[in-house]
């Protein structure tokens, strides 16, 4: 044993450490055994609940509502889990909406939280943050769903797409026009309970993520009480921006575990499987396949853990989540993509983990911002002609 080689130090400490010890074992043991169920028909209502028994849900909810009041990094931390899991590739992101948890934590009414933070925690309440439009993706200010005053009622029109958790969010966090004139200045945040009427939801069927629940959302002449805005009338884009950084966060850390795994699955596989009288893996364009895999997956490791250690200290910029966004996304699907050849056919087939891996490491690329986005988005930077 080379006992030179300094031990491995986490940059989430030891409490999140432990906290993903829980992550995996709720994936193990209750997502991993249902993925066909779920592939059939979709993230149930149960799974979502036996969640919520594990005490992963809600995280960011303050103790004096029954939360953990846990800091944001255990958001990185499911995310993380949620990629590492072969099961989390048929799942979808059915648990990354405590971004949307944020949301009611930071700008909440006192009313609002009491309301539904305990459905939050439990798993009863399925949160969707529903911003993204058929003709309004990147550019979020070109939204055309509508709020409108009516008495002391909101009346909503529009429809949404794209929606994470869309078909079963039983509150949905409408991102609206409440003053059309003013673009990204006259867009609102207003709570839909589900079942409201004039409200349609339904599931849409992905490439990847078959079991997740992807869903479009209409709005047709729905009434909501005033009281159901969140935060200040014509402040989302306000609200949005101090989590951008934290959703593109979640999503590379969901990258980087999913890459992690694909990559011990791979050379297990190589050091099992056997061709022309050989191992795969005693081949030496198997071993130059996975050393060059391995190599990049440490390379984003130690990024990604840079980048954590930034964001406990505040220091985390838009830039520095772009960047991530690009780099570490494409690491991935490069890796996925090696792992597949290095399988063969059977890496394939729908019934195979590293095959939904694959499918699931694609749209990495595009949602919380496509790469093309972040790139553009950087450009910006360049021709201020300002420090960087």
């Amino acid at each position: 044993m080379n006992t030179n080689v300094q031990a491995y130090e986490s940059p989430y400490g030891e409490d999140m450490e432990m906290f993903r010890r829980t992550v995996r074992s709720f994936f193990d043991r209750e997502v991993e055994p249902r993925v066909k169920d779920f592939e059939a028909n979709g993230v149930d209502r149960a799974i979502w609940r036996k969640a919520g028994e594990y005490g992963i849900l809600g995280l960011t909810v303050p103790e004096e509502y029954g939360g953990a009041g846990a800091d944001r990094m255990a958001i990185m931390v499911a995310a993380e889990e949620l990629g590492y899991s072969p099961a989390g590739a048929t799942a979808g992101s059915f648990i990354g909406t405590d971004i949307c948890t944020n949301f009611l934590v930071d700008h909440g009414t006192e009313e609002q939280k009491q309301q539904w933070f305990p459905g939050i925690l439990s798993g009863e309440v399925i949160q969707a943050m529903a911003l993204t439009e058929p003709e309004s993706g990147s550019d979020a200010t070109s939204i055309r769903a509508t709020a409108v005053r009516d008495g002391d009622h909101y009346v909503i029109n529009g429809m949404k797409h794209f929606i994470s958790n869309g078909a079963k969010a039983n509150l949905i966090y409408a991102i609206v026009k409440t003053d059309p004139a003013a673009r990204g200045r006259g867009m609102s945040v207003i709570l839909v309970p589900g079942g409201t009427p004039g409200l349609t939801q339904r599931r849409m069927i992905t490439q990847g993520y078959k079991g997740g629940d992807t869903g479009e959302i209409y709005f047709d002449n729905v009434r909501v009480p005033l009281s159901n805005l969140l935060g200040e009338e014509n402040k989302a884009m306000a609200m949005f921006l101090p989590t951008i950084s934290l959703d593109r966060m979640q999503i590379v850390a969901r990258s980087v575990g999913a890459a992690q795994r694909a990559f011990e699955m791979t050379l297990e596989h190589c050091r099992n499987r056997r061709v022309f009288g050989q191992r795969l893996v005693e081949f030496q364009n198997t071993q130059f396949e996975l050393a060059k895999m391995e190599t990049e997956i440490h390379v984003g490791r130690a990024y990604l853990d840079s980048l954590v250690r930034k964001m406990r200290a505040g220091t985390l910029t838009d830039a520095d989540s772009s960047m991530a966004k690009i780099w570490l996304t494409e690491l991935e699907f490069r890796t996925l993509d090696a792992c597949v050849q290095l399988w063969g056919g059977s890496g394939w087939m729908d019934d195979n983990p590293i095959s939904r891996m694959f499918t699931a490491a694609r749209v990495q690329r595009i949602y919380a911002g496509a790469t093309e986005l972040m790139k553009s988005l950087l450009g910006r930077r360049y021709v201020k002609d300002a420090p960087l």
